[in-house]
């Protein structure tokens, strides 16, 4: 890959103190959780486009992302099965330069480009009347690049010699589970929601003595929240509202990459339902969230529809 992102391999440099691995060592760590904290910080509905600062590191990065949802008809009165998806583009920046003692100033214009694309399924169970399970597998392959000055130094001839290619393919396999509780007989639908997403990526580089490498990283989320009763209708059609909250916990590589383990989303949704026209939605939703962390900071906005099925 021409150029790897320097502003990753310098914060990792720093961040870690790992002044002792080589710079291909760096290089890849840096990389790879990269692009799983790309994968951890989409997760939202419908398109969606968000901007996180990692205050910890001083990196920047800017999301549009469209995941898909597609419940598949099933004959069995507990069992359904779906199918999941998504496309993606990232741009991972530096907030301001890096100096690296001693007496060495890098100042590094780059950014990080990154596309996505996912395909996969899973599995959703009724456990009981208010209670579900799901879970399941998505294969996302990405292809990253970097836009850099080079640096006049050792360290820029160093990463220069390394990688030679325009992109970066990559493939990360997301293994999810959930369990979710949606009580009925209240005025408004409360929800409880427990989520584990598993990412491993693995990627080539054009390395004469290195062929592939692995990285893995997860998330477990908790969530509460609730939706309104209908408040506005016209034609058949209504408006309803829904305020959550979340707490999110990280693991793997991506927390020595991101600085920290854990963070908080404030989110609202409005929902408006389309019962008669068209016929293929369910409802249209817009989202606006808030994630916060002693290492974070950031917002998302999505919006999108639900498949009628």
């Amino acid at each position: 890959m021409h150029n790897l992102l320097r502003s990753l391999i310098l914060y990792c440099l720093i961040a870690t103190g790992a002044y002792a691995e080589t710079v291909k060592e760096i290089a890849e760590k840096a990389h790879l959780a990269n692009i799983n904290a790309l994968l951890i910080f989409t997760a939202q509905e419908g398109i969606n486009s968000g901007h996180y600062r990692f205050t910890e590191v001083d990196v920047e990065m800017d999301v549009i992302h469209l995941p898909f949802t597609y419940q598949l008809a099933s004959e069995h009165e507990r069992i359904n099965y779906f199918v999941v998806g998504n496309v993606g583009y990232s741009r991972t920046y530096l907030s301001e330069d890096i100096e690296i003692p001693p007496e060495r100033h890098l100042d590094y214009d780059n950014h990080l480009r990154t596309y996505t694309a996912g395909l996969g399924g899973g599995i959703r169970y009724k456990a009981m009347e208010d209670s579900y399970l799901s879970g399941g597998i998505e294969l996302i392959y990405s292809r990253s690049g970097a836009s850099v000055k080079k640096p006049d130094d050792d360290i820029g001839d160093a990463i220069e010699d390394f990688f030679n290619q325009n992109y970066n393919d990559n493939i990360s396999y997301r293994f999810f589970a959930d369990a979710e509780y949606r009580p009925d007989g209240y005025r408004f639908k409360p929800y409880a929601k427990i989520s584990f997403n598993l990412y491993e990526t693995k990627s080539t580089f054009d390395f004469d003595e290195l062929a592939s490498f692995k990285s893995q990283s997860s998330v477990t989320r908790v969530s509460l929240g609730a939706e309104t009763p209908k408040l506005l209708y016209n034609n058949g059609n209504y408006l309803t509202l829904e305020g959550y909250i979340g707490g999110n916990y990280l693991g793997g590589e991506v927390t020595h990459s991101v600085q920290f383990d854990s963070y908080g989303t404030v989110g609202a949704v409005a929902y408006w339902y389309t019962p008669g026209t068209p016929a293929w939605a369910e409802r249209f939703f817009l989202e606006v969230s808030s994630v916060r962390s002693n290492g974070l900071e950031g917002y998302n906005v999505g919006v999108g529809f639900t498949l009628d099925f």
